[in-house]
């Protein structure tokens, strides 16, 4: 399958959307930061607050300090707008609960472009 080369020119607001806190900071957070950077808006919306994340952590504990980590991470990319959901870290399943909580976020944030995670796919681009 051949993708499209994204035209960063066209675009003026993204939402990021990923699972847990620092899912965007691998493989999202340079684009990230080149957007804002250009100007773009860019939100962050995360299905978890990572509350399973840290082994002998309790979860209220290791929820408030990855939400923190999150918020600095998205300072330090230039994005504002942090959005995280209350799903159950390590318990999400697809369905209509998810879907209309994505759905709702970007009817709010009102994104033209949707950002996602796939780590079965690797693009070649910039490989000669």
């Amino acid at each position: 399958m051949e993708l499209e080369v994204l035209n960063a020119e066209e675009i003026e607001r993204v939402l990021v959307v990923v699972a847990h806190p620092d899912d965007a900071e691998y493989g999202l957070s340079v684009a990230v930061n080149n957007f804002t950077a250009a100007g773009k808006e860019v939100g962050y919306l995360l299905l978890t607050a990572g509350e399973a994340g840290i082994r002998d952590m309790e979860p209220e504990k290791t929820k408030t300090l990855r939400e923190k980590e999150q918020r600095a991470a998205c300072d330090e990319v230039g994005v504002e707008h942090l959005t995280i959901l209350d799903f159950p870290d390590g318990e999400v399943e697809y369905g209509l609960d998810v879907r209309k909580a994505i759905a709702k976020e970007i009817r709010e944030f009102k994104p033209d472009t949707v950002a996602v995670i796939n780590f079965e796919f690797w693009a070649a681009w910039g490989i000669n």
